[in-house]
């Protein structure tokens, strides 16, 4: 197999109910009235993806046996794993919920040092929205020191059925990210070099032997990003008996802590910033499908930027500071400058395309297009389906920078940025009318995206109580049509997601749901 998830936790917190609706399309409801036979030794499963090439096998362990697989030579069933899932019931007490978690963390490091841990704190339809918002604050202070590791707060309910298929892709795209992709190279750019900054203002002064040995990253990418924090005067390196010393410039020290004091960490792979409906404090009316955009140029400066409606990414983003007041509002003027360090780095490593670059951990996507002089940065809603709209923005920002070439000239040459405003109205308008078109092809169901994929699975699922028992193929076929249905996520083949809509349209119309 290509992959290795391991399920482990608590017996009765519900990890071979999660496995049987997500990777077999049992039925959620089903499964929930009726308790299943707990699990004895381990039962195993390969999810196959052909459209990425990739077979996931999947190990369910039994609760029962947990000293087993923690505490004897057979805990070597770890080895090779890249995604480990811990299920614990929410209203277990956070002592026991903290020492099981440390257990396996301990057994991770010992035996796949690599592998991701996920954990779901279950059921949390059990407790009340307060008891949960402090429950969440807790776990963060708790874990903060425990590194690849998240918690996620799920629920099988219905009310929370879509929330929680959404943690599971964000999951299985963490399980199908190879460690020297170029999304990995994403997350290693832009936190570095913010780690960069603060180690060298905590220490003063740091030889560059130091640093690298502190990051632990590759040297590289360090010494890559050490030279473009010098050209910017941000920091000075200075010979002294044969080590190179690394202080911040006073324009670097004040530069770096405002933007330290008010960049969020959504670039952090273990940050719990991922949006989630079911927060009602996260909720915001109408987000666009495509929020707006900047445009910098080859060194990161912005030089335009534009949204679909006033401070909408400001709202978004203030709507996470909201909900979890742990976290730190997000400096937008900091994502060109890493754009352009990890564009510029991307030539030594061989990356041709930086198109669909993401920024995970958010409820935003970044899309970077490339021009010769310039870098577009496209915000968007993460669940939009852009290739049908990528001819029609590439060619726009083309036109834009035809149409207004001396414009642009001037304003590099002279910094005066404010002279491409007359653009910005332009800008919003084509954003308006970019939205427009994609709602109408959503409603006419001439593309499906993510979100809507995403409903369809709870659609999905739902068709289990509309159609009798008795009819056994057409429930097999279901089943097939929510594991397809992830899978078709996973792979983002927006044609399959078309296919499968179009069989539960006819199966809900069918069955008259």
């Amino acid at each position: 197999m290509s992959k290795k998830i391991i399920f482990i936790g608590p017996s009765g917190a519900g990890k071979t109910t999660i496995r049987k609706i997500f990777f077999e399309g049992e039925n959620s409801k089903k499964l929930l009235e009726y308790a299943l036979e707990p699990t004895y030794g381990e039962e195993s499963l390969i999810l196959r993806l052909p459209g990425l090439n990739e077979d996931i096998g999947i190990f369910d362990l039994s609760g029962q046996e947990n000293h087993r697989w923690l505490d004897t030579n057979e805990n070597e069933i770890f080895i090779d794993s890249k995604i480990i899932i811990v299920v614990i019931d929410i209203n277990t007490e956070f002592d026991l919920i903290s020492d099981f978690i440390d257990k396996v963390a301990k057994v991770r490091d010992e035996l796949s040092s690599k592998s991701m841990i996920y954990v779901l704190l279950h059921k949390i339809d059990l407790i009340d929205a307060n008891e949960l918002k402090k429950l969440k604050i807790k776990s963060k202070n708790s874990f903060s020191d425990k590194k690849l590791l998240k918690i996620m707060f799920t629920s099988l309910k219905k009310k929370y059925l879509v929330n929680t298929f959404s943690d599971f892709l964000v999951i299985m795209k963490s399980c199908l990210l190879e460690e020297d992709s170029d999304s990995a190279l994403e997350f290693n750019v832009i936190d570095e070099s913010l780690k960069i900054i603060s180690i060298i203002k905590k220490e003063i002064t740091i030889s560059k032997k130091n640093l690298i040995e502190k990051l632990n990253r590759p040297e590289k990418l360090i010494l890559y990003l050490l030279e473009s924090l010098m050209k910017k005067n941000h920091i000075i390196i200075q010979k002294i008996e044969n080590n190179e010393i690394i202080t911040l410039t006073d324009f670097g020290r004040d530069y770096f802590s405002r933007i330290i004091n008010s960049f969020s960490p959504i670039i952090d792979a273990n940050s719990d910033l991922t949006y989630n409906s079911h927060d009602e404090s996260l909720l915001l009316d109408n987000i666009p499908y495509f929020l707006g955009f900047i445009i910098s140029d080859k060194d990161g400066r912005t030089l335009l930027n534009a949204e679909s409606s006033e401070s909408i990414l400001h709202k978004i983003l203030f709507s996470i500071k909201k909900a979890d007041p742990t976290t730190i509002s997000t400096d937008l003027d900091l994502i060109p400058m890493f754009i352009s360090a990890l564009e510029k780095f991307s030539i030594e490593l061989n990356i041709h395309d930086l198109s669909g670059f993401d920024l995970s951990g958010s409820n935003l996507t970044l899309c970077v297009l490339s021009y010769d002089i310039y870098n577009v940065i496209i915000f968007m809603n993460p669940d939009v389906n852009f290739k049908p709209f990528e001819t029609r923005i590439r060619n726009y920002f083309s036109n834009i920078f035809e149409e207004y070439t001396q414009l642009f000239n001037k304003a590099l040459k002279t910094g005066q940025t404010d002279i491409l405003s007359p653009i910005i109205e332009d800008a919003k308008n084509w954003l308006d009318n970019l939205n427009k078109s994609y709602k109408s092809m959503v409603i006419n169901l001439e593309i499906i995206d993510i979100d809507h994929a995403k409903l369809l699975y709870e659609k999905i699922d739902n068709l289990y109580d509309n159609i009798n028992q008795k009819f056994n193929i057409t429930l097999d076929k279901i089943k097939k049509l929510k594991v397809n249905l992830m899978k078709a996520i996973l792979e983002k083949d927006y044609d399959e997601l078309k296919i499968i809509s179009n069989h539960a349209k006819n199966l809900s119309l069918e069955y008259s749901i």
